[in-house]
Order: C-alpha cells, then sequence, then structure tokens
C-alpha cells in the first residue's frame, strides 16, 4: 500500500484511522459520485457515495450481485465452500435468511430485555467509580458478545475466543492482525468450534440459534456443512461487530457534543432518536460491494459486467442530498434516513438486536444517572470496512448532582 495519501484513494487506510475520511467523501460526492479506484493487488472498484445511488445498488440485486463478494478484496470470509447469507442472491438468499431471521425479529429479541439489562448492569457496578479504564476492552465490546454467544448457545467461558476470532476476522488491523493468513485460521476455530457445539446440540437441542440451524431445512432438505459452517460465522462477526462499534462511537458522540448529552439527561425518551442518529453518524459498517452483472450507465460513466462496485454508507449518511446539516449529530433528527445497517435484501440481520442493546445501555446510564466520562483519544480500527474503535479511556462515576 502507498504510503503517500491521495485524496481520492479509499484503498489509503490512513484517513479511515485518522478520522477524516468524510473529507474525501465530501468531495467525491459533489465531483465524482461515480469514482473509479485503482487497488493494489486487484483490478481495481467503482465507488457510489451518494445516498440516492447507494440505495439503488443496494436494492438491485439483478444488476449488482453480492456472490462474488461483499468486501473490496474478492475474497469471502467464509472461504470458497457453500455461500453464506451475504454470498447469495435472491431467490436463494430469501429462505436461507428466514431460518435465523425469525429469531432475531423484534418480538423475539424484545423477550431478552431482562438479560441484556441484567449484563449491562453488571459491567457499569463492574466499573463503577473503578478509575480509568478501557471502554471498548471492558464494556462495548462484552455486552455485544454475551447476548450473541448466548443466543448461539455458546458458554459464557468461551466468549473471549469468540471476540479473539471476531478481531481477527472483521479487519488486517496490525493489532490484530499478521495477514490474510490469520483470518484464514481464524476461520478454521471458529468452524471447529461450531461443529463441536452443533453435535452436542444434535444430541440435547436447546434454546439458541445452533440448535435451530442444525434442524432447519430448506425444501425438506437439512442445511449442508458449509450453509452451517458460513451461518455460524456471519452471525458471531456480525453480532459482535455492529454493537460495539456502535456503542464505542456513540459514547465518543456524546462526548464531543455535550448539548446532545444533556438534552438525554432532560428526557430520557429521547434515547431512541438519540440512538438511530449515532448509527448515521458513527456508521459501524464503512462499506459494503456489489459486482456489475451487465454493462450499465451510471453518471456518464459504463460500469462494465464483472466490475466491482462498492457502497459507501458512510458517505450515504452524511450526504447533504438526503438530510438536512448532515455535518451535525443532532440526538433528535427525525426523519433520519440512514443507511447505517444496509439497504435492501441485504439489510443488517441483528439490527433490531443492535438497537435494543445500545437503547438499553445508555437508557440505564440515564436512568442511573452515571457519568460516562471520556478521557483520551480514541484509537481507531484501521480498516475501511468496520468503523470501530480499539481503544477508548474513559472514567464511569455516579453523577454529584
Amino acid at each position: 500500500m502507498s504510503t503517500s495519501v491521495s485524496p481520492l484513494d479509499l484503498m489509503d487506510l490512513a484517513p479511515f484511522e485518522q478520522g477524516r475520511d468524510e473529507e474525501i467523501f465530501a468531495h467525491l460526492r459533489d465531483h465524482a459520485p461515480l469514482h473509479w479506484n485503482d487497488e493494489p493487488d486487484g483490478p481495481g472498484f467503482w465507488s457510489v457515495t451518494r445516498h440516492a445511488d447507494v440505495k439503488a445498488v443496494a436494492g438491485d440485486a439483478a444488476s449488482f450481485t453480492v456472490t462474488h463478494g461483499t468486501q473490496i478484496a474478492s475474497r469471502r470470509a467464509e472461504g470458497e465452500g457453500a455461500r453464506s447469507i451475504h454470498h447469495v442472491d435472491p431467490p436463494e438468499h430469501g429462505p436461507l435468511r428466514r431460518i435465523a431471521a425469525s429469531q432475531v425479529r423484534m418480538t423475539q429479541v424484545r423477550k431478552l430485555e431482562p438479560d441484556i439489562l441484567a449484563v449491562i448492569d453488571d459491567l457499569l457496578d463492574e466499573h463503577l467509580g473503578a478509575g480509568e479504564f478501557d471502554l471498548v476492552a471492558k464494556i462495548s465490546s462484552q455486552l455485544p458478545l454475551v447476548m450473541i454467544g448466548r443466543l448461539l448457545g455458546a458458554p459464557l467461558e468461551d466468549c473471549p475466543h469468540l471476540l479473539r476470532w471476531t478481531n481477527q476476522m472483521a479487519s488486517e488491523d496490525p493489532d490484530y492482525s499478521e495477514g490474510p493468513e490469520t483470518a484464514v485460521r481464524a476461520r478454521d476455530e471458529v468452524f471447529g468450534y461450531f461443529r463441536e457445539l452443533e453435535e452436542q446440540r444434535r444430541a440435547c437441542p436447546a434454546d439458541d440459534l445452533v440448535s435451530v440451524l442444525t434442524a432447519a431445512d430448506i425444501d425438506g432438505q437439512p442445511l449442508s456443512r458449509g450453509h452451517l459452517d458460513a451461518y455460524y460465522l456471519i452471525l458471531m462477526v456480525a453480532g459482535n461487530e455492529t454493537t460495539r462499534n456502535l456503542i464505542s462511537g456513540g459514547t465518543l458522540a456524546l462526548h464531543e457534543h455535550p448539548e446532545a448529552l444533556a438534552a438525554l439527561r432532560a428526557d430520557h425518551a429521547g434515547v431512541r432518536l438519540a440512538v438511530e442518529e449515532m448509527v448515521r453518524w458513527v456508521t459501524p459498517v464503512l462499506s459494503m460491494r456489489r459486482t456489475a452483472t451487465h454493462d450499465l450507465e451510471m453518471h456518464g460513466r459504463t460500469v462494465r459486467a464483472g466490475d466491482k462496485v462498492v457502497m459507501w454508507f458512510a458517505s450515504a449518511n452524511r450526504d447533504p442530498r438526503a438530510f438536512e446539516q448532515p455535518e451535525r449529530f443532532l440526538v433528535d433528527r427525525h426523519p433520519n434516513e440512514h443507511l447505517g445497517f444496509g439497504w435492501g435484501d441485504h439489510a443488517c440481520l441483528g439490527s433490531h438486536l443492535a438497537r435494543l442493546e445500545a437503547n438499553l445501555f445508555f437508557t440505564r446510564l440515564l436512568q442511573r444517572d452515571l457519568h460516562l466520562e471520556v478521557v483520551g483519544d480514541p484509537s481507531r480500527l484501521r480498516s475501511n470496512f468496520f468503523r470501530g474503535i480499539k481503544k477508548l479511556p474513559v472514567r464511569l462515576e455516579k453523577r454529584s448532582g
């Protein structure tokens, strides 16, 4: 990767790591809404950065397929076996997605509210008055980790393994990865772990997603070995990354906008809209890629069949064509047509759970009259895929009045 920063090179990870990628996206939205980007180890890709264009690409599976991958690099996280729900188009996608979707719809995840609140209170109690600590390691990674582990059926003592595997597969940030081989090794460990858990559930089913998946069928046929492996992988990674990044990024946003926090302290009911604004502001998943299935015209340029097309959700969520004052963090923003959970058939499967966890976390802070003070700069993930914060130093204290 080049060490020189090009203002139009979205393969340069420095702007993402430094939190200044919006400068690039603002330029692209105005001057190159369909932008060609060279790729050091690939054929290059088109970028769409406007809100309307991202929705159009995400909603047109006939013209933009997921079967060649959803990350910029031409690889699939699950390897070359059966495709995960991320990497199949309609009509195959619907029946495969519905197997897990039935378990994470809003009516189902609301049943987890007492469990989520108990985990939140335990985490807050543990760190209240304990001095400086890392929010990411101690709270924002732990809450979704425990809950997705519980949903999948992974014992609590195994959750640290799930966190390590998630970190190793989510990016090639040097703090977590030694390169592509790290993700491959982590993937194989994930497959091995869940295959063992799966055998236990076949013998003794429980109320968890592994039991649901092992008992599921499509058109009378049980899910293949590859489909099961891919499902475990995608649920583990997606179930951790989105909520962790949302809570970390939301905490930082409230710190940087004290007037927003004051408004929420005055009216706790505002947390629901505030969380939607956090999703827009943070955009936990920066981008997703599609591949053109035929030649087509966009913004006066020709996208050829087989070309990669990357949708930049982070840019769409700051597009002034779709949002009034998009550069402002407004906790009462309404309407808020953000694309922070994607769009179309492949919109985030776990969005209801992520919303609920974030809503309960920030509501609980307010109800308990606690002050979560950011006391240092964030360390950001070196990635153009996930908007992650690796470390965020904080203190948690009872408010004095």
